[in-house]
């Protein structure tokens, strides 16, 4: 841990190490509580993201509780005290009960590649063709970066221990007192041209051409390396140019790393890789430097799609990315039917750049070929039409309208209490959503959607395909990197496919 500015040590404890951890190295998970102390008796003030928090004075020193935010990703705390400040960083994880760290990057993936589809199948690629657009900066790609940077701090320090290298050999001509080691090759030499050097049967020629061996670092892997720091040494300094303090000053962070680890030994003496960079079979198999090139694969995704950085959060909401998840991937399994008629209305273009139009509070409609309607965070309420809300304003994650009849959707990344009480929740829907035709109810079914199987017994019935056909209502599991084999069947129930 670097010295302290501040003269305050602050330990937080480990639930799985069940011990005192540092609070930069400990592992935070989102929305918990964990117990902090310090042995030091001074005053001083303890923030997390800029908000102050609470604490107790001991026989010891200071203790506390601060509880994580529902989101995951980096979270900032600043120490502060009469001597000076420290700011440290960490990361909060998923909730390990709700979404592994592997279910959420192929959250985001899902969630990038099927958004990069429907913009190919909307018809804009003409206009981004005549206007000469370029996505190369987006929000996505920037969330990516900033949770995702320690994990490759901590493979390049691997690399910097162990790079790759290999022995390079040169033929050199050497006065005969300087050579060390003589081989076959060297004799055979000396018979050929020793007369050349003045070699006798008594004598030795005055120079030997011998082989020299030298280790070098030069090898296509670490030249690939070198290009892709100076790659996102440049992505990082356009970002910094973003008028956002937060965004800037960690871009400046990170700039400072990139800095550091192009002065390693193992990149001094080689040149950065030009053209194409290549999957080789080091890129494959070598557990560290395939882990590597795999960031960067990930990293150049979020060119292909981003979200508007208007819409930036500093630490980014699980649950409004898992809603996003579950309304991409119910396009996916229209697109696969073949129901998809258009989806322009999920883009938005704004100051010559096209963004993904998912957001709280504002609908976004996909329509299908039969009529039907798809349609993310619609809003009812008592004066919209051709439905609306004679109690509240009403707005479900994800609606399908079809043959005038609405299919309410609700994904609930973490059900607060209990399952029966999120569903039951979900009669508002079905009793106060009327047509203004004729007062009649109009919803037909409501479904809740969760990353987790069920694990009670008493709740097993909500998730069977008798029930739903019964009630007209229960859940399904969408969990990321698993099949939705159910709720497909549903859908082609619904739309008559099967």
């Amino acid at each position: 841990m670097a010295p302290l500015n501040s003269g305050v040590k602050i330990t937080v404890y480990d639930d799985y190490q069940k011990s005192w951890v540092s609070l930069n190295k400990v592992y935070l998970e989102e929305a918990r509580s964990y117990r902090w102390r310090t042995r030091s008796k001074q005053a001083f003030q303890f923030h997390m993201q800029h908000l102050s928090l609470p604490m107790n004075k001991t026989l010891e020193g200071w203790e506390g509780i601060f509880e994580t935010p529902f989101q995951s990703g980096i979270v900032s705390f600043a120490i502060t005290s009469q001597i000076g400040v420290d700011y440290i960083d960490n990361y909060i994880y998923t909730d390990h009960r709700k979404l592994t760290e592997q279910q959420y990057t192929i959250l985001l993936d899902d969630l990038l590649k099927e958004a990069s589809i429907c913009f190919q199948q909307s018809g804009l690629e003409t206009n981004i063709a005549a206007n000469g657009f370029t996505r190369d900066l987006s929000m996505l790609q920037w969330m990516y970066i900033e949770s995702e940077m320690y994990k490759l701090r901590t493979i390049f320090l691997k690399i910097e221990k162990h790079p790759l290298r290999n022995l390079r050999k040169e033929e050199l001509l050497m006065k005969r007192e300087r050579v060390k080691t003589v081989t076959p090759r060297t004799i055979a030499w000396m018979e050929r041209y020793g007369e050349t050097f003045g070699a006798t049967p008594s004598k030795l020629p005055s120079h030997i051409q011998t082989t020299k061996v030298e280790e070098t670092f030069d090898v296509y892997e670490n030249r690939v390396i070198l290009l892709q720091l100076n790659d996102l040494e440049a992505l990082l300094k356009s970002y910094r140019t973003l008028h956002d303090v937060d965004i800037q000053r960690k871009a400046n962070q990170f700039l400072d790393w990139i800095s550091l680890w192009k002065k390693g030994e193992f990149l001094q003496k080689i040149k950065p890789h030009t053209g194409t960079v290549k999957i080789t079979q080091v890129f494959r198999k070598h557990s560290v430097y395939r882990l590597w090139y795999q960031w960067f694969q990930s990293l150049y995704q979020f060119k292909e799609i981003t979200f508007d950085l208007q819409q930036k959060l500093s630490l980014k909401d699980t649950y409004l990315l898992y809603e996003m998840w579950c309304f991409m991937q119910i396009i996916r399994i229209l697109r696969e039917v073949d129901l998809l008629e258009n989806t322009a209305e999920l883009f938005t273009k704004k100051d010559g750049f096209y963004f993904l139009r998912l957001a709280e509070n504002k609908e976004s409609t996909v329509k299908l070929k039969n009529g039907a309607t798809l349609t993310y965070q619609k809003i009812i309420q008592l004066n919209t039409s051709p439905y609306y809300s004679y109690t509240q304003r009403m707005i479900p994650d994800i609606v399908i309208d079809y043959q005038d009849q609405l299919y309410v959707m609700d994904p609930k990344y973490r059900i607060p209490a209990n399952l029966p009480m999120a569903l039951g929740e979900m009669h508002k829907y079905r009793d106060g959503i009327l047509t203004r035709e004729d007062d009649s109810r109009v919803v037909k079914e409501v479904y809740i959607l969760t990353p987790t199987e069920c694990d009670m017994p008493s709740e097993e019935d909500f998730y069977d395909s008798r029930f739903h056909q019964r009630y007209h209502m229960g859940a399904y599991w969408f969990s990321p990197g698993e099949e939705l084999e159910m709720f497909e069947e549903w859908v082609r129930k619904l739309f008559s496919f099967s």
